[in-house]
């Protein structure tokens, strides 16, 4: 009896042409990105002037910060990041996009685990306005540069090390000196007293 034939299942591949920008679509991107270059803002009007004081904030700290927030639900969530991908090549800096299935981000200012981080540790729930602002404060949070502290311990170890060995070789020498001059005659030799003498009979 013949054995079964092996099936394997393979997954259909993306449809051709279809192209991430796609996606959004139902979205007037370069209207959108035009109005984030002249303002900075491009939300419902309830959230825009907490969010153009953080922009403009952003700005005198040296940072060029771009929010935009839409209602639109978009699957998979990570649309909103290609979407703050897509205008950041033309806004630069750093670019925050919510919307209502999520929220993506794309920076030049930060590297991605800076705002990765500070996206993370926004508070769940909270308002654009606040999120917004979570994510720039922490993102701007002074970041230790783990590099230099590694080099600065290596220092402190080679140095260590080389002063260990200084004081051991010291020592050593030392201990040598001490065995040297215990070892050796003395020059001067005590006389021993004359107990010769005249006696009387």
């Amino acid at each position: 009896m013949s054995p079964d034939p092996v099936v394997f299942t393979v997954a259909a591949p993306d449809p051709v042409g279809v192209r991430p920008a796609d996606a959004w679509a139902d979205i007037d991107l370069a209207a959108v990105t035009a109005k984030l270059k002249a303002t900075g803002v491009v939300a419902p009007a309830d959230q825009t002037p907490e969010l153009t004081k953080l922009v403009k904030e952003a700005k005198a700290d040296g940072h060029d910060l771009f929010v935009f927030v839409t209602d639109k639900h978009y699957v998979p969530f990570t649309v909103y990041r290609d979407i703050a991908h897509e205008i950041q090549t033309s806004t630069g800096g750093t670019v925050l996009v919510f919307g209502a299935g999520g929220l993506g981000t794309s920076s030049t200012d930060f590297s991605r685990v800076q705002i990765e981080d500070a996206t993370a540790e926004k508070t769940t729930g909270a308002p654009v306005p606040q999120a917004a602002r979570e994510i720039y404060e922490k993102a701007t949070d002074p970041n230790v540069d783990w590099t230099m502290v590694t080099i600065a311990l290596m220092v402190v170890v080679i140095l260590g090390a080389v002063a260990a060995r200084l004081t051991g070789r010291r020592r050593s020498e030392s201990a040598d000196d001490t065995a040297s001059g215990a070892d050796s005659p003395d020059d001067t030799v005590a006389a021993a007293p004359d107990q010769s003498g005249d006696r009387t009979s």
